[in-house]
């Protein structure tokens, strides 16, 4: 455990998603990489046609880099999780506007451990699965209920903030509202990789 962060710390994020009617959104958090470098291992260009997919934001934070893609999934493909990940940490928390979410946690070029945030306790994956299994207890995140108890219902409107604060402790880093509400520094193009990069 890198920090102690809770969920609290991004309650933020509810007034935030209500406020732009966000669904689908990829937030990228690396450790100890500078934005220059993460635009540079990712090959992101700029001066192209800034749409979806393959439009993501970068800036610094304390500690690294955050990614803000708030309509693709750059965050869990497979090349930009090895390339990001050799020699430090990412992490990323990923819905699409089907609210099918991941959570991916990567060191030196491979997965340590994936899962579904909104369904922490189905079977984890990566190299080492229970990696994050004192925190996932941390968090209330392997807790057993039933899908239509009134607790698992409450915990997964939780989601999100409980999956970022995850992240932080993963890595070290915030992502806080300012980051999410941009501009972020640099505005550029991965529309490459979306070519022929399944996800992690």
């Amino acid at each position: 455990m890198m920090t102690s962060a809770t969920p609290q710390d991004y309650a933020w994020w509810e007034e935030f998603r209500g406020g732009i009617g966000v669904s689908g959104f990829c937030f990228t958090l690396v450790a100890g990489m500078e934005p220059a470098a993460v635009l540079h291992r990712l090959a992101a260009t700029s001066g192209e046609l800034m749409e979806a997919p393959g439009y993501i934001e970068v800036g610094p934070a304390d500690g690294g880099s955050v990614i803000v893609d708030l309509a693709g999934c750059a965050g869990i493909m497979r090349d930009v999780v090895c390339e990001l990940s050799r020699g430090t940490v990412p992490a990323t928390v990923h819905n699409n506007i089907d609210s099918i979410a991941k959570f991916i946690y990567a060191a030196d070029g491979k997965v340590i451990t994936g899962l579904d945030p909104m369904f922490p306790d189905e079977p984890r994956r990566g190299a080492e699965p229970d990696r994050l299994l004192e925190d996932l207890e941390d968090l209330g995140l392997v807790d057993e209920f039933e899908e239509d108890d009134e607790e698992w219902l409450e915990s997964s409107k939780q989601f999100v903030e409980t999956a970022l604060a995850l992240a932080e402790r993963c890595t070290g880093i915030r992502l806080t509202s300012e980051h999410v509400r941009g501009p972020l520094p640099y505005a550029v193009s991965v529309a490459h990789l979306y070519d022929d990069d399944p996800s992690v």
